[in-house]
């Protein structure tokens, strides 16, 4: 199993979207200062380095999700595109030890991504803004804390994307089919969260930041009082998705 994790890690790594994203993302947090700084500027006064952290450990995570999701939908969807999943198949390897290693392989990378980024977008704020106001190991605490929030939201949409692959078999299908909520969900709570059973819908309690830790982000009130009651909520549906997607890829005929 730690075989096949550390396989697609480097398949993943070394591939063309990761150095790609990685071009994409340094020119998204050069952007992000560069409009800070034009900010500032036209502000006349200094800007809060934990208040630019922040905005950024709200937004980068978005894009590290898309980058997640594409991952995914490459290593499973891609394969069924390219036939290369029948060379794994023939590997001595179970089918979930395979789908399990491409799941999890790519999340670890994915969420090592979504650390560095923020480390460094917080790195250039504390050397280029004001930090007089927040210390900046409050700055740093402040942007570890918003990201950790925004991880079980990333893991909810990996384990979605790797079922909508195993059905799918199509990288486009994936990844458009897999992002719908995120498009959509906040419409579609605006309409259900006046009623009771709405708390009980998994996509009141996707977009755990906003539920959780921003309030003025939220849309009504969180759909349970206790934090940690949503993350098991959304946690068993997580496991719910990924064992029906290892029972459809355990029958899927890749012939």
């Amino acid at each position: 199993m730690i075989g096949i994790i550390y396989n697609e890690w480097l398949k993943s790594w070394y591939g063309r979207k990761t150095w790609l994203f990685s071009l994409v993302m340094l020119v998204f947090i050069a952007g992000a200062i560069a409009l800070s700084l034009f900010t500032e500027s036209a502000m006349q006064e200094p800007l809060d380095a934990a208040t630019v952290a922040e905005l950024s450990a709200y937004l980068f995570p978005v894009i590290v999700m898309i980058f997640g999701v594409v991952l995914i939908a490459g290593a499973i969807a891609g394969e069924f595109s390219n036939g290369t999943i029948k060379q794994l198949l023939i590997r001595p390897a179970s089918r979930h030890s395979l789908l399990f290693g491409k799941w999890f392989g790519n999340l670890l990378l994915s969420i090592l991504v979504l650390f560095i980024t923020i480390l460094l977008s917080t790195t250039l704020s504390v050397l280029i803004f004001n930090t007089e106001t927040t210390s900046v190991t409050e700055t740093f605490s402040l942007a570890l804390e918003v990201t950790l929030y925004q991880i079980p939201t990333l893991v909810f949409y990996m384990a979605l994307a790797t079922l909508v692959a195993v059905l799918t078999k199509s990288t486009a299908l994936t990844i458009v089919i897999t992002f719908s909520p995120l498009f959509f969900s906040s419409v579609l709570q605006m309409f259900i969260s006046q009623y009771e059973w709405a708390k009980w819908a998994v996509i009141s309690h996707i977009e755990f930041l906003s539920n959780y830790y921003g309030t003025d982000l939220a849309i009504g009130n969180p759909p349970f009082e206790n934090m940690w009651a949503s993350l098991a909520f959304l946690l068993i549906h997580i496991i719910v998705i990924l064992i029906v997607t290892h029972v459809v890829f355990k029958k899927r005929d890749v012939l």
